[in-house]
Order: C-alpha cells, then structure tokens, then sequence
C-alpha cells in the first residue's frame, strides 16, 4: 500500500520536472495528484506508527472527560470535504443525553476516522454514511454505519486480526494494509471498552465503539 503512492508521487513530480507538461490545467491536476498521494502516504504511515505504539508499555494515553457528540463534531468539521470530494453524503443522529466518557481524545478520534475510511473504501454506488451516538446500559457509543459491500459473518470476528482482510467479494480491488480495525480494536481495549460489528454481504456495515461512562456519570443513572 505505501509503493503505490510513492510511485504516483515521483512518477508526477518527475513529469513536471522535465518540463514536458506545458498546459497549466495539466499541471494543476498533477499537483492535485501529487498533494492528495502525499497525504495518503502520511494516513498510511502514522496508521503504522500508531500501530507499534499500541504494543504492549509503548503508547501512553492521556485520559480526560470526553463528550462523545463534541468530539466527533470536531473531526465532521475537517473530514467532510474529504467526504464530499469522494461524493459522500454524511448524516450525524446525535443522542444529546450522553454524558461524559473518560478517554484519550487523540486515540478515540484515531479510532473513528478509521472507521470513516473503511466506510468509504468499501462503498461503491452507495455513497451515504450515518454517524449515530447513544446509551447502552452503562456504555456510552458511537456507531459508524455504510451502505457497502458488507462483511460475511464468519469473518466478523477475523477482521480484527492483524493484516486480516475478508477472501470475499470486491475488497480486493480496494486498497488497505489490514491494521485499520486491528488499531481500532487495540484502542477500545486500552479504554475498557468494546467495537462490535453488524454487517452482511450487500447491506452494509455497522460498527460501535463503546465506551465505559464514567464513575460519577453511573452513580447518577
């Protein structure tokens, strides 16, 4: 996954380097090329890194109250172009008694994105996502719904694994490194929390990512 945008990279910038592209269209549309493979490039690398730290004594979490509708309203707010340039539609059902969550607002906002790129990796003609918050017992989620490819159930479990990726339908024409959901689920543990997953083939995905409330949250339940 890192060859092909490095490959891109330096296949256009030593275009525009001969001096063989005269039209600015052209070139604009190189630089675009360029700008977007290097910042791909940077998601795949820090999903890496973030990777390693997740190994056991590495990562250090700094854990605050969080408010689960804020947090993700401030990632809406620098990830819907993305969305609308890959023709996204994107629609947030907040829950607005939710409370407080103790977590690593660094962390959780890597976990959601990753769920927001899976999302649109793997949706094709369907191109809606729904973003929805709320209460399980004692649990505060949020859960990332798409109208893709779907998941067969017997690999509900696997996609968790490191460098797993389902035997089935398109996902081999998409591009990914398996580590996404392995991260995401290595987070949630760190937080006492859980991801659960509700898919099937051609209908889609659900996944929840459900937080402890905390102490003082609990008590007045």
């Amino acid at each position: 996954e890192i060859r092909t945008p490095l490959s891109l990279i330096g296949m256009f910038a030593e275009t525009l380097e001969t001096g063989r592209v005269t039209s600015e269209d052209k070139k604009q549309e190189y630089y675009s090329i360029i700008s977007k493979e290097t910042s791909r490039l940077s998601r795949i690398v820090n999903r890496i890194l973030n990777f390693s730290q997740l190994e056991p004594s590495k990562k250090r979490f700094s854990f605050e109250p969080i408010q689960l509708n804020d947090l993700y309203r401030t990632i809406q707010e620098t990830y819907f172009h993305h969305l609308q340039d890959k023709g996204f539609t994107l629609k947030f059902e907040p829950s607005e008694d939710l409370g407080l969550i103790q977590g690593d607002r660094e962390a959780i906002s890597e976990a959601i994105i990753n769920l927001l790129d899976n999302a649109v990796k793997y949706s094709h003609d369907k191109k809606h996502i729904t973003v929805k918050t709320g209460r399980d017992f004692n649990f505060r989620y949020i859960e990332v719904t798409d109208e893709g490819i779907g998941i067969a159930k017997k690999h509900h479990s696997e996609i968790f694994e490191q460098f797993f990726r389902a035997p089935a339908g398109d996902i081999h024409t998409t591009k990914g490194s398996g580590l996404g959901l392995t991260l995401v689920k290595k987070i949630m543990e760190a937080h006492h929390g859980q991801v659960t997953v509700e898919s099937s083939p051609g209908k889609g995905s659900t996944f929840r990512l459900k937080f402890p409330v905390l102490k003082e949250e609990s008590h007045a339940i």
